[in-house]
Formats: structure tokens, C-alpha cells, sequence
């Protein structure tokens, strides 16, 4: 079975009903009661669904989680033909859990499955059993069970999600009288049907801690007065003296608005009024809407400071929930801090007690890498002297070679010369038409042999 799109619904307004309730054959057999399951158990199945779905859509729909037996039976009816197997489609819903007793929903709205069925056989055995007395032969009893409300769970379920997403989410930190939240459901196009169906959904938006409530007792009937929507998650539910303070403000605020637009309408209407008398060159009257006029701007003067002075006051008051939620936050940072200093062992002896000790341990470290430093020098250097003794002793040199090599401050070696060698050198020079002797010329490549070896 295909239902039709919600889409085409939504242009049209009107619950567009299944392709199959025009041919009145099959609708024959959908209306006629149910019969044994075991004797077709598949057509009885596919009649079972095609009931549920349709009631549960059309619920759903129209914004009624509450129905009767009797609500359905004029709901789904054709032409003079009433469904008579509706009774057992609501015994089936039951015993699937789809299901609850509104008065049982009402009293006791939290409570679970095992609970609902204690009190439905056992604390309710007759009052609400009406099944069981279908085949009652007295006609009061059979009347009664089809006025029996219940409440389609899926349906309200549905039905406070689109108050959730479409009421509470642009109106938090507020507190609404029902009426004006009812008038917020018809605005942004949440269908409800009754009082009592938008009741049962505060009911079950209560039980899930996202509105708080208050009730109000009026010609003995217990009901919903003011909707507490909190700021955020985990806010108190209560409404205190502050919020019905605030809510007086606001309520005072919304009818000197009110009152300030009428006062305006008619000034303008005494205005053109006076302008016409003028025209007619009746000027007394003309007088009388000039003076009417000044009595309603005093009028109109007085209600907008009032209406600053409580604008002023709502302000101050948001201001100072504002503040307040800051207070928290530097609490609860604070404290935070603190926990987490306490944690990790951060305190002032400790932490300088620590950087002593790195201090101590980096001398220590430079210490050590001083000494590896010089005695790698120090070793280094005597290496170099063993193997300038063993360089002599395999060349046959008794003694140092001449020309030694000594580390100055710079550490660069210098070549040291005797006076002997140095007249030696000099005698051997010869300038000879201007030209180096062979000898002169030998002399000089040794000297920068050894210069270049150093």
C-alpha cells in the first residue's frame, strides 16, 4: 500500500487519503471486520498495516496524538459506511505499545511500559478494559468504549519535535502563558488540534526535561498556566518568584506597546477630524478634537516612560543573569585551575626546587665536557711528539731537525734558523747579470719547501 506524499499535502492542506480508497471494492474489504487470522494470515496482516499506517498518518497530520474509537470511525468514514474493524486494529495497536490510556498518560507520564499495564489490568481492570467487553450485550458498556482517548505515541513524539525545532529553539530563556504558546504553534505552522492534544505533548516535553511547568486550578479543573523554556540544557525547571517576575514585565511591556498603537490611531483620527471641521469652517469643533488630541499625547507620553522604565528594568535584569553566568564561569575556571595544579604537583618550592637542580645538573654537564675537551688536546698533542721521535729515529737523526717547528700563542708553527746557517745561506747567494745562481735558486726552493710543509 502507497500512502500519498506529504508534499501534496502540504499544498493542497487536506490529508490526501490512499490511492485504493476509491475502488470500493477493496474498501469493502477493508471496512468489513477482521476475520480469524489463521484462515488467511497474510491478507490479515496486509488489512492490520494498511489500518495503522493510515490511522498513524492521519494523526500525524492533523496534529492529534489523543483519539477515540469513535473519532477514527467518523474520520475514516465513506459515504453512509462506517469501518467496523477499527476496534480490533486499536486492541493490536495496544498490544503492540503503540498505544497508551490518556487518563493513564496524564497521571502518570514518565512512567514505563510494566507500570502502564499494572495499572491498565490491575488498578483499572474495567473502567478501561473496554476490549474485553466488546461482546457486551448491554449497549451503554459498548457506547462508552468508543469515547475511551488514547494517545498514539508516535504521533506526539512526532508532534514535540516540531515544537522543539520550530517554538523552543527561537524562544529559550522565556516564560510563555499556554495561550501564547499556542498562538507561537498556529504562527510557525505546528499543527495542533485541541488544547488537550498540545497539553499531552507539554506533558511528554516535561518528561524529557525540556520545558518546565506550572498549573493553575480554575472551576476545579487542574491546568497548564505558564511553559517555562530554559536558556540551556541543565537549566533549573522551576519557575521561581524572579521568572513570574520577569513574566509580569514582559506581559506589562507587551500591553503598554499595545495601548501606545491604540493612543497613536487616535490622535491621527482626531487630527483628521479636526482638519475636516476646519474645512467646514467649524472651528469650535475643531477645538474640541485639537484639545481631545492634547489629552491623549500626555496620555501617550506617560505610557512610553513607563514603557522606557520597564524596558529599562528587563534590561538591567538580563544584564545581570549575564553577569552572573560570568561569575560562574570564572568559578568553575578557577576552580578548574586549581585542581589541575594540584594534580600535575605545580607549586612555587617545587618548581624552583626543580630549576635549582637543572641548573646544577647543566654546571656539572659543562664541567665534564671541559675536561673530555682538554684531555683530548693534551693527549693529541703528546701523540703528535711520539710521532715526530719515531719520524726522526727512521730517518737516522740523532738530533732535532734544524729547522723545528714551535707553537706560538697563535698556535702557528715558526721555522728557527741559526746565525751559522743564515751567513751559510748568504754566502752561497750570487747576483750574476741580474739572474739567480743554481746554487742561490736551490737555496731558496728549500726555504719555501719548508715554509710550505709548515
Amino acid at each position: 500500500m502507497s500512502l500519498a506524499s506529504s508534499d501534496r499535502e502540504s499544498e493542497t492542506g487536506q490529508f490526501s487519503f490512499p490511492a485504493s480508497w476509491q475502488d470500493n471494492v477493496r474498501m469493502q474489504v477493508q471496512f468489513a471486520m477482521f476475520r480469524s487470522r489463521h484462515l488467511d494470515a497474510e491478507m490479515y496482516d496486509a488489512k492490520m498495516n494498511f489500518w495503522m499506517e493510515l490511522i498513524a498518518k492521519y494523526l500525524k497530520f492533523s496534529g492529534r496524538p489523543i483519539f477515540s474509537l469513535r473519532n477514527l470511525q467518523l474520520l475514516f468514514m465513506r459515504g453512509d459506511q462506517l469501518p467496523a474493524c477499527l476496534d480490533t486494529v486499536i486492541s493490536e495497536m495496544q498490544k503492540m505499545k503503540q498505544i497508551r490510556f490518556r487518563s493513564e498518560f496524564e497521571h502518570d507520564p514518565a512512567n514505563s511500559w510494566s507500570g502502564w499495564l499494572v495499572n491498565s489490568l490491575v488498578t483499572r481492570p474495567l473502567s478501561w478494559g473496554w476490549s474485553k467487553i466488546k461482546h457486551s450485550v448491554v449497549t451503554e458498556d459498548l457506547e462508552a468504549s468508543t469515547l475511551v482517548e488514547w494517545i498514539h505515541l508516535d504521533v506526539l513524539n512526532n508532534t514535540c519535535d516540531l515544537i522543539i525545532e520550530k517554538i523552543l529553539s527561537e524562544n529559550t530563556g522565556k516564560l510563555l502563558h499556554f495561550s501564547a504558546l499556542k498562538k507561537l504553534c498556529k504562527a510557525h505552522g505546528v499543527r495542533i488540534y485541541s488544547d488537550k492534544d498540545l497539553c499531552v505533548c507539554l506533558l511528554a516535553l516535561n518528561v524529557r526535561q525540556t520545558v518546565g511547568l506550572e498549573y493553575k486550578t480554575e472551576k476545579g479543573i487542574r491546568q497548564i498556566h505558564l511553559i517555562k523554556i530554559p536558556r540551556k540544557e541543565g537549566d533549573d525547571l522551576n519557575i521561581s518568584q524572579e521568572d513570574q517576575a520577569v513574566h509580569n514585565l514582559q506581559n506589562t511591556q507587551a500591553q503598554l506597546l499595545k495601548q501606545l498603537e491604540e493612543l497613536e490611531e487616535e490622535i491621527k483620527v482626531n487630527d483628521d477630524k479636526a482638519r475636516q471641521y476646519m474645512k467646514e469652517n467649524k472651528r469650535q469643533m475643531a477645538k474640541t478634537y485639537l484639545r481631545k488630541r492634547h489629552l491623549l499625547e500626555k496620555n501617550h507620553e506617560r505610557r512610553s516612560l513607563a514603557l522606557h522604565n520597564i524596558e529599562s528594568l528587563l534590561s538591567s535584569v538580563d544584564e545581570a543573569q549575564s553577569s552572573g553566568a560570568v561569575l560562574d564561569a570564572y568559578k568553575i575556571g578557577s576552580n578548574t585551575l586549581k585542581k589541575v595544579l594540584s594534580d600535575s604537583g605545580l607549586k612555587y618550592d617545587n618548581v624552583d626546587e626543580v630549576l635549582a637542580d637543572v641548573r646544577d645538573t647543566l654546571d656539572q654537564h659543562r664541567e665534564v665536557q671541559d675536561v673530555m675537551s682538554n684531555s683530548v688536546v693534551e693527549n693529541a698533542s703528546m701523540e703528535e711528539d711520539q710521532l715526530e721521535q719515531e719520524l726522526r729515529e727512521l730517518c737516522g737523526e740523532s738530533a732535532p731537525a734544524t729547522l723545528s717547528s714551535l707553537i706560538n700563542n697563535n698556535r702557528k708553527a715558526e721555522v728557527v734558523i741559526t746565525d751559522e746557517e743564515m751567513i751559510a745561506m748568504l754566502q752561497d747567494l750570487e747576483v750574476e747579470d741580474g739572474t739567480i745562481s743554481q746554487s742561490s735558486a736551490k737555496t731558496v726552493k728549500t726555504v719555501q719547501g719548508l715554509k710550505n710543509a709548515l
